[in-house]
This record gives C-alpha cells, sequence and structure tokens, in this order.
C-alpha cells in the first residue's frame, strides 16, 4: 500500500510541476497511451470545447486519437533515427493545427536505465500568432516587391535621362527633379510603412529547423519504400554533403512522398534517383528517373492539389508547403549539364548559418520559366541622341499592362502600342528568350482586347446570350510580333428560346464587333484583309454554326477548301463564356479522331511551300521591287508553325502556341528530343530575325515594319543559321509527306 501511495504521491508532484509550465504537456507510454497531461492540453486537443469547465479524461487514451497518426508515426520514426545515429538532445519537431489554433509540437523520447526506449513526452506550445505574423511578412514583402518597382523605375528613367542628356534646358530639367522628388516621397512612404509593420511582425517569425539534405533524403528514401514501395538511390557530388536547408521535416518529407507517387503513377516506374548540390545560396534537389518527362502543365496541376496529409497549417496543399519554405519546382527533360535523365528539380534556399546569421528572403523562378523584369527601355544603341520626354515607367510592361487596365476611356488605350518597339529592343538585345517576348506582345494585346470588350459591353448593355469573343492566327498562337493585323470572331450561345432567332440575336454581336475592331484599328492592330473579324456576319455566328464550320472544313474534299481556314484551328478564348470555346475545342476534337482525309489536306498545303534555299545552299531572293534580294522570313517560319499544328490536333493536344505544341509532341514521343530541340530552336531563331528586323525598321528608320530581310544584312552567323533552319523545313516537310501523303521522299533528319 505504501508503495502505491509513493507512486500516487510522485504522479501528484509531477502533475503539480507540468501544470505551472506555460506549453501543454503529455505523457505517453511506449505504446502511445497518454499516462499523465494537464489542463491546458485539454484545451487545446478537444474537439468539444462547449464546456470547458468540465474536466475531460484524457488519460488511458491513445496519443493517435488526438493528434494524426502520420504525425505521430513521423515523430517516433525520426526519434528512432536520431537515437540509433547517438544524436545529443534527441527531438522531433512539427506543426499541427486544432481548430482555430497552431501548435509548434516536440516530442522527446523517455529512455530507463538501461537506454532503450520507454515512452514519450509530447509537449505543444501555441505558435498561432507567430503563423499569423509569417503569413503577413509574405504579404508585405510581396507587397513591397510590387508597389516599390513603379517608383523605383521613375526614378531611375528619370536620372538616366538627365545623365544622357547633360545639356538639356531647364524646363526639362524642372521636370525630371520634380519626378525624382516626388517618386522618392511615394517610395519612402512604402519603405516607412513596410518597416514599421515589418518590424513589429518579425520578432514573431517564426524559424524553421535546420537539416542536413543527405540525412533527409535518406528518411525520404526510407519512408517513400515503405509507403510506396519505391527504390530510391541518393547521389551527391562530394562537395555537396553538408549542404543544408531549414524545413519544417514532416511537411517537407510528405512534400517529396507526394511528389514520388505522383510520378510513379504517372510514369509506371518504381526506381528513382536523387542528386542534390548547391548553386550560388540555393540548394538544388532532384528527383530523376529513366523515362519519359513530365510536362510543367502536369506539375502546375499538381501543385494544386492536396498533399494527403492532416492537421497541418498553411501547408495542405502542394504549392502551400513549397511557398512556406520559399521554395520551387520545376520540370526539366534530358537538357541540363546536372542530368541526363528528366528530372524535377527543388529550388530551395541553402541554409547557411554557420557564416552568416541573416539569410535575405529568396525569390527564385527556373530559367525556363516566363519572367519580366527591371526592363532596359533607356537604349539608344541604334538610335539617334535625341531628347525623349516619356519616362520609362511609361515605357516599362508593367506600367503599361497597369496603364491599360486603369484606363476609363478608349483614348487612353490608342497609343499604348507604339510604346512596345523599344521594349522588345530591349529585352532582345539584353537575351531574353523569344518565348518570354512573344508571351509579353501577347499578354500586351490580350490586356487591350479585355479592356476595348470592357468598355463595349458597358456601352451596349448586356449581351443577350453568353458569348465568347475569341481571337485567331498568331495572336490565338499567343505569336504576335510587332507585324501584325487582328485575326477574331465571336462565337454566341444558341437561345434555348425560339422567338430568339439568329436574326435577333446577331445585330448586337456585330454591334460589339464593330466598336472592338475600329478601337482595335486606332490602337495599332491593322484590319484584317482578308475580313476575319468579328464585324464581319460570317465570322460573328451561334455555336451550333460554328461547329458546322469545323465539320465542313475537317470533312472538305480537297487541300484548296482548307487552304485560307487553318488559322481558324488555332482559335483561343479571349473573353465572354469559356465553356463555349471548351465546347466548341471538344466538338472539333472529336470530329477530328480518326478522319485521315483532313491531316492529308491539310498536309498538301504545308509542304506547297518551298523554302527560299536553292539546291546549292544559296538563298533565294525576290529579283523584282519593292523588295527586290528579300526574302519573306515570315514565311519561312509556316512551315513549322503548320508542322506543329497538323501534329498537335492529330494527337489530340489543344496547346495553341507552336513552342507549347512542339513540347507536347516530344512529351507524347512524336517528336525526339533532337527533333523537339531543332525545331524549336529554329522557330526561336526565325521569330529573332522578324523582331530585330521590325524593330529597325520602327526605329531606325521610322517606316511601317514588313517581315522582308535582306540575307547581305545578316552576320555570317545568322546567315548560316537561317540555311540550316531553311534545310530543316525541307526535312519536316518530307515527314509531314511521308506520314500523311504517303510520299517517301525522305524524313525529318
Amino acid at each position: 500500500m505504501s508503495r502505491k501511495n509513493d507512486v500516487m504521491k510522485e504522479k501528484q508532484v509531477l502533475a503539480s510541476f507540468i501544470s505551472k509550465l506555460p506549453e501543454a504537456i503529455i505523457i505517453c507510454d511506449a505504446n502511445g497511451l497518454i499516462l499523465l497531461h494537464d489542463h491546458q492540453s485539454e484545451i487545446y486537443l478537444l474537439a468539444d470545447k462547449s464546456n470547458p469547465v468540465i474536466p475531460v479524461l484524457m488519460t488511458g487514451k491513445p496519443i493517435t486519437a488526438l493528434i494524426d497518426k502520420n504525425l505521430v508515426e513521423h515523430a517516433l520514426d525520426e526519434i528512432n533515427e536520431q537515437l540509433r545515429k547517438k544524436v545529443e538532445n534527441t527531438v522531433s519537431t512539427f506543426i499541427l493545427q486544432t481548430h482555430a489554433l497552431v501548435l509548434e509540437t516536440q516530442v522527446v523520447p523517455v529512455l530507463n536505465s538501461a537506454g532503450l526506449f520507454s515512452g514519450f513526452v509530447v509537449i505543444l506550445d501555441d505558435i498561432t500568432q507567430q503563423s499569423r505574423a509569417q503569413k503577413r511578412v509574405e504579404s508585405l514583402l510581396n507587397t513591397l516587391s510590387k508597389n516599390a518597382r513603379s517608383p523605383m523605375a521613375s526614378i531611375r528613367a528619370a536620372i538616366e535621362a538627365m545623365r544622357e542628356f547633360p545639356g538639356m534646358d531647364e524646363q526639362h530639367q524642372h521636370q525630371f527633379k520634380e519626378i525624382i522628388y516626388k517618386e522618392s516621397i511615394v517610395l519612402s512612404d512604402i519603405l516607412n510603412s513596410v518597416s514599421d509593420e515589418y518590424s513589429r511582425l518579425i520578432n514573431t517569425n517564426k524559424t524553421l529547423k535546420p537539416l542536413f539534405v543527405k540525412d533527409f533524403l535518406q528518411t525520404v528514401s526510407r519512408r517513400s519504400q515503405d509507403k510506396l514501395g519505391l527504390i530510391c538511390r541518393v547521389t551527391n557530388r562530394f562537395d555537396a554533403e553538408n549542404i543544408k536547408i531549414k524545413a519544417d521535416p514532416y511537411t517537407f518529407i510528405n512534400v517529396f512522398i507526394f511528389m514520388l507517387g505522383r510520378l510513379k503513377t504517372e510514369t509506371g516506374l518504381t526506381e528513382f534517383y536523387f542528386n542534390f548540390y548547391k548553386k550560388n545560396a540555393i540548394a538544388l534537389i532532384d528527383i530523376s528517373w529513366k523515362g519519359d518527362p513530365v510536362s510543367p502543365q502536369l506539375l502546375k496541376q499538381w501543385e494544386s492539389l492536396d498533399i494527403g496529409t492532416q492537421n497541418m497549417v498553411l501547408n495542405i496543399g502542394l504549392k502551400e508547403a513549397l511557398n512556406q519554405h520559399q521554395s520551387v519546382i520545376w520540370t526539366y527533360p534530358e537538357q541540363d549539364e546536372v542530368n541526363d535523365m528528366p528530372c524535377v528539380r527543388f529550388f530551395i534556399p541553402a541554409d547557411e548559418s554557420l557564416v552568416q546569421n541573416i539569410l535575405e528572403p529568396v525569390s527564385l523562378i527556373p530559367e525556363s520559366r516566363i519572367q519580366i523584369g527591371d526592363i532596359e527601355a533607356f537604349d539608344h544603341s541604334d538610335q539617334a541622341l535625341e531628347l525623349d520626354n516619356r519616362l520609362l515607367t511609361e515605357l516599362s510592361y508593367t506600367s503599361l499592362i497597369r496603364e491599360i487596365n486603369q484606363a476609363t476611356r478608349v483614348e487612353e488605350i490608342i497609343g499604348k502600342h507604339s510604346q512596345l518597339p523599344r521594349l522588345i529592343h530591349s529585352m532582345l538585345t539584353s537575351g531574353t528568350k523569344i518565348k518570354t517576348v512573344t508571351w509579353l506582345v501577347t499578354a500586351f494585346s490580350d490586356a487591350i482586347l479585355h479592356k476595348l470588350l470592357t468598355f463595349a459591353t458597358k456601352a451596349l448593355g448586356p449581351s443577350p446570350v453568353p458569348f465568347a469573343f475569341v481571337t485567331l492566327g498568331s495572336e490565338g498562337r499567343k505569336e504576335q510580333t510587332l507585324k501584325t493585323d487582328q485575326d477574331n470572331a465571336v462565337i454566341f450561345k444558341d437561345s434555348e428560346d425560339d422567338g430568339q432567332t439568329i436574326e435577333i440575336l446577331q445585330p448586337y454581336f456585330l454591334k460589339l464587333g464593330e466598336k472592338v475592331c475600329t478601337w482595335l484599328d486606332q490602337s495599332g492592330f491593322d484590319f484584317c484583309q482578308g475580313g476575319i473579324m468579328a464585324k464581319n456576319p460570317k465570322w460573328c455566328q451561334p455555336l451550333s454554326i460554328w461547329k458546322d464550320y469545323f465539320s465542313s472544313w475537317i470533312h472538305a474534299a480537297s487541300p484548296e477548301d482548307l487552304l485560307h481556314t487553318s488559322i481558324f484551328f488555332d482559335f483561343r478564348f479571349a473573353y465572354g463564356d469559356r465553356q463555349i470555346t471548351d465546347e466548341l475545342t471538344a466538338y472539333m476534337m472529336n470530329q477530328l479522331s480518326n478522319w485521315t482525309g483532313f491531316f492529308r489536306n491539310m498536309a498538301e498545303n504545308a509542304v506547297y511551300f518551298k523554302p527560299p534555299i536553292g539546291f546549292f545552299g544559296n538563298f533565294s531572293v525576290r529579283s523584282k521591287a519593292p523588295h527586290k534580294k528579300c526574302l519573306d522570313i515570315k514565311m519561312a517560319s509556316i512551315p513549322i508553325v503548320d508542322f506543329a499544328r497538323i501534329y498537335s490536333l492529330k494527337h489530340g493536344i489543344r496547346a495553341t502556341a507552336t513552342q507549347d505544341r512542339l513540347y507536347q509532341l516530344y512529351v507524347k514521343k512524336v517528336l525526339s528530343r533532337n527533333e523537339y530541340n531543332e525545331l524549336d530552336q529554329a522557330y526561336c531563331f526565325n521569330m529573332q530575325i522578324r523582331f530585330m528586323t521590325q524593330i529597325q525598321a520602327i526605329l531606325g528608320q521610322n517606316i511601317k515594319p514588313d517581315n522582308y530581310i535582306n540575307p547581305k544584312h545578316l552576320s555570317s552567323i545568322e546567315k548560316k543559321m537561317l540555311k540550316e533552319v531553311l534545310k530543316k523545313i525541307k526535312a519536316i516537310q518530307a515527314k509531314l509527306r511521308f506520314d500523311f501523303i504517303g510520299d517517301t521522299d525522305g524524313l525529318i533528319s
């Protein structure tokens, strides 16, 4: 009896001690049954808080009844691994969310006199305000980055203008000084506001746990074998042994397990490889495999999915988990010096706490992603030095888009297009990729079109039925240059009301098309010479008529019947009801399935064009004015566009951009890696030449741009590359003839 009383007395002393601790405490045996807990743990963990006065018995219950089993297993597994390695101060930490609270949870082992695991203690600390502060800090940094860009650009532009033209008159000097003064006040206010709030929040900023990448990946490898039946081999360079990152171990392990599960499902493989190294201050971790790559689009879909864990805060989805760790992921085919296999690459700030105490926030985007930033728009290298009164902020891409979006009158839109050439010129001369440039031009055009449609629908009133305004041709493919005309159409929904006939509905949409097309023409997008515009009654029709159009084109009897309709197969939603275009796309794809005649006719038209290169490898140029000794560089790109369109439609690819289509063809193994790379590079080279030719016409000669180039004006390297591009066009035409026409006159090399 005395022995029992002594034990009870010890328990009471222990209970009295832990009740005075600021954290909540739970003590469990080796099987996870709760032996002792305090009242604070009840407040934190119990679901029924309707009557907190009445005590609720937790003793004797398994800890997994209160905390997610996955979290507990993770903690015990990590503790076991640390004990095996004889790590001092063994502890496992994870983040737990329950009700409206965010809890930092520590699990500490209890060892008996023989040093064997006999139980564990769970310590819960409320960090709800810290978590909210972290989220607010991230928001503040984003706000700072976004709002400071415009005044900084204005200040820089004014200073550069004053340095460029030291002899400018006093009036201009005063204007630029006034700009610098006003914008510096704006910038100062932004910095002060953010700094004050950041200082209040940073003290509650929760730091993540430092991890050695090698140990982390070994844990992931072991877990993925247990959970997914995968074999994951960890390799690293000799200089990567001590690379560290900061992470919530449980969350980040589950990010990797989630990715491996998705990759297993997508590729059908059960063996993967981990490789890691450090570049500058970034730790790069690759999951690679022997097989086909995954597409960026698929990766984006995965980012929106739940990573399959419970009771976690701010990181339920893959994207949120990555953001918490200031990390991004991207997919790579076999195309860099590190991996000769496809991979998914994680970009994570490295923990360099041994050499520095403060890590500045890192926002990293892989090179293959589109990025626009710090655009140099005051570049006078190819122009006469004459003062331009427009500020950099008026020429920068972000400012242009903002001004378009904030416009309240059509007059504010007109003239914006003329500001693109300098912007594009600066981007190209600084090495920006063509895909980024065309994306910028497309985003610019889309912003103008969207704003003009907003003005038009406001002026005309609500539409009688839902509709979709679509773009076609180069704009539909997101490939507009500076010499472009408008190709667009309206698809409106068939009315279920018998009284609302086409004759009653169409006039509204024709007025809409007339307004928008006229405004586009005034804004720098010329009328289509072929009349393929929304103001043309033929291209302003209900969905049922559009289905009839596509059915007739697909089942056309001859190539001539398709000669002027290929651009319609590049249609892209621009404004209105997207479901209408989705329905038309689905209908088109269904009609195309197994209809070989269509692809034969399209191929016949595609191979009709003869590349302007002679038998002996010399350029074939025009012999008559107005473009004597020139060749049409746009026509040299069309066969690549046709090739991508035909094969994409054949294989059910819904992308419209040529480069996106080529990549999807590579992913589907229609193109080999070499074929894809050569075609993509050929297309990019042609587009680069087109842009530079047009910019030179606009900025250098002050004339309307066109697509004609004189090969003699090219450098020797450009001439050689252009000849290779034209030879490649011959090769892809041979492939088209072989695959769709039955002609065996060679294949793509």
